[in-house]
């Protein structure tokens, strides 16, 4: 008896003391997209004040590319210190949808830290195209089936997923043309080599209001203070278009709870520090406050959901 509750005892202190040892060196957030997304962005935004906060550097290294399982790979086989994080988005959801043999799991291999941001998302073409609204591109789509391209941030990213839930709702097909991030792709529409993007608005919006891209809808339920003149997917008749673009961070599974505790603890307070806060209004975007095991459950429910979109739009694993 006296022995069991000594190892109790040792375990616990033993965790405690691996939470408050902690970091011992910088920390690296290995991100699923390209520099100058909505994830590098905000990554890069709560880092600086995390950084100060926990008194080392924290070095972003996007890798970009097959819709963020290369990064994903490359944290599931890093140490579970809690030195190494995933930055990842809601392309985590359906990576076990998309890619046969991975060599782990996207929702059980890994834990979650922190989500750190809802994105809404709007529904961009060029402005070449006469589509005034929604409904025009339904009907532009259906007047030549399979005749449509549209970009993505590569085959089982958000912004793929987003378009072929959009599509089913519409009843129509189109051709995915993948990049390795979003940012390039916003130049092909733009230039109207692709017919339109589903991407995060925090990227899109500057284009837009200069006139460099037309925002059909955005995915939330109210429309977006930098957008007031483009429509919620729900106004312009097509509710099924709307969808929740999350950000996140998690760690390999077997990271010690002190340490996930530690870094979710910390994360928390660097956004509500005013530069965080600041930098989220600018970019149109909301905190989504949730404690580590609560992101896990919304990570693999999303990750359901998901499963359903791509069985619907039947997309093989490959």
């Amino acid at each position: 008896m006296y022995i069991r509750k000594y190892l109790i005892l040792l375990i616990f202190f033993s965790s405690t003391a691996t939470g408050q040892g902690f970091p011992t060196k910088p920390l690296r957030w290995v991100g699923i997209a390209t520099p100058g997304t909505t994830s590098d962005i905000i990554g890069r935004a709560i880092g600086e004040p995390l950084s100060r906060r926990l008194g080392q550097p924290i070095i972003i290294d996007q890798r970009g590319g097959a819709g963020g399982t290369i990064a994903a790979g490359i944290v599931h086989r890093s140490e579970p210190d809690g030195h190494t994080l995933l930055l990842t988005s809601s392309a985590q959801s359906g990576m076990k949808w998309l890619y046969a043999n991975l060599g782990f799991d996207p929702v059980t291999d890994f834990a979650g830290v922190a989500a750190l941001a809802e994105v809404a998302s709007v529904f961009v073409t060029p402005p070449q195209r006469n589509w005034a609204t929604i409904k025009d591109w339904i009907a532009a789509a259906k007047a030549k089936p399979g005749a449509l391209n549209f970009g993505s941030g590569g085959i089982g990213s958000a912004t793929h997923l987003h378009s072929e839930k959009l599509m089913l709702a519409a009843g129509i097909s189109a051709n995915n043309v993948p990049f390795k991030g979003t940012t390039e792709v916003l130049v092909e529409v733009a230039v109207g080599r692709l017919d339109w993007i589903y991407v995060p608005s925090a990227i899109a919006a500057p284009m837009i209001r200069e006139g460099r891209l037309k925002g059909l809808i955005v995915s939330s339920k109210a429309r977006l203070a930098q957008l007031p003149d483009v429509p919620t997917a729900a106004q312009a008749g097509l509710p099924e278009g709307e969808h929740q673009f999350w950000i996140g961070l998690l760690a390999p599974r077997k990271t010690p709870r002190a340490v996930v505790n530690k870094l979710h603890e910390e994360i928390t307070l660097a956004l509500k520090q005013p530069e965080v806060r600041a930098r989220y209004q600018q970019l149109g975007v909301e905190p989504l406050p949730m404690t580590p095991a609560a992101f896990d459950a919304f990570l693999a429910a999303d990750t359901v959901a998901m499963g359903k979109i791509t069985q619907a739009a039947k997309i093989k694993p490959q």
